[in-house]
């Protein structure tokens, strides 16, 4: 597949729009790249709040670092994925710019309807994010707090394979990516 030239692919939005599913199709297609959970950095800290803030903006700051340099090491497009809650995405691009302004950047907020989002949280391992009412707080702030190359995805009647189509051909025709 011949692409044009991104360097990161963001992926934001609630639990439960599918995130994590299309990311792992996108790592599919895209076998010279690398995938950036937020939430597998989450993970190693032994003692993760997963509502503090300041310990979530440190580690998308972390993130923002080990993008840039599995960018730098030639892996691309590098996909990242996380709720970017409020306007921390503006954060991120911040720092990831930071570290290198050069990169090219495809945003894409996904959300999901309402009963699309209670029905796949229903569905979720005890041990995952199940709260219905936080989702959806974060889906209606994926569309209110949007950026202007952001592309967005509703993913309510789309496999994760046909949400990770609808991005390629974003990337395809060039509509998402940022200087």
């Amino acid at each position: 597949m011949i692409a044009p030239r991104v360097d990161v692919i963001i992926i934001r939005g609630a639990p439960g729009v599918g995130k994590s599913q299309v990311a792992k199709v996108l790592a599919g297609r895209f076998p010279k790249g690398a995938k950036v959970e937020v939430d597998a950095l989450r993970k190693m800290v032994n003692s993760v709040r997963w509502t503090e803030q300041d310990e979530h903006i440190k580690l998308l700051g972390l993130a923002a670092r080990v993008t840039s340099e599995l960018a730098r090491m030639g892996f691309r497009p590098v996909v990242v994925v996380d709720t970017f809650s409020g306007d921390k995405v503006n954060g991120f691009l911040h720092a990831l710019k930071q570290h290198d302004a050069q990169l090219h950047v495809a945003l894409f907020g996904l959300t999901a309807a309402a009963e699309i989002l209670a029905q796949r949280l229903n569905g979720r391992p005890q041990d995952q994010f199940k709260d219905f009412e936080i989702a959806c707080q974060l889906n209606a702030d994926v569309v209110k707090i949007r950026r202007s190359e952001e592309l967005q995805v509703d993913t309510s009647a789309l496999s994760p394979e046909q949400t990770a189509d609808r991005i390629i051909s974003a990337l395809l025709g060039d509509l998402a990516l940022t200087p």
